[in-house]
């Protein structure tokens, strides 16, 4: 159920957030706004707290774009939870154009192709989802 709901949850964000991505009314007042030569926007700082394509992002934190407005990275605000790794709170995630995960700093220890990987420190996985690097514990 809880599962469920989650899963819900990051459908209805990832399907409202590519016009919301696309539009500086989530950007910080005052502060510096980059657009794609499209005039999509590519970065800016985050006037508030705004769910991205399912990531929480914090205030003030500079999200990135890609050009058809998917988030590319941002400041987490909340833990994300992404198959079945757990990315950290307040700290930097980042993401393929596919939405796929590139990286992020695990909240907890993970197995990750037959390695573990430990918490507090940065993963990486390539947009296959195979493990690219991460600290392995001592």
């Amino acid at each position: 159920m809880k599962r469920t709901l989650l899963i819900l949850m990051f459908l209805m964000a990832v399907a409202t957030e590519q016009a919301q991505a696309l539009d500086a009314s989530i950007c910080n007042a005052g502060s510096e706004i980059i657009y794609y030569p499209n005039g999509d926007l590519k970065s800016c700082n985050l006037g508030d707290v705004t769910i991205l394509s399912g990531v929480t992002c914090n205030t003030l934190s500079t999200a990135e774009f890609y050009e058809l407005g998917m988030l590319k990275s941002c400041i987490t605000k909340n833990f994300f939870y992404y198959e079945a790794l757990v990315c950290n709170e307040y700290s930097l995630i980042s993401f393929y154009p596919s939405g796929k995960l590139e990286s992020c700093v695990l909240a907890t220890r993970a197995e990750v192709d037959g390695k573990t990987c430990v918490e507090q420190q940065p993963i990486a996985l390539f947009e296959t989802g195979k493990l690219k690097s991460c600290t392995n514990p001592r």
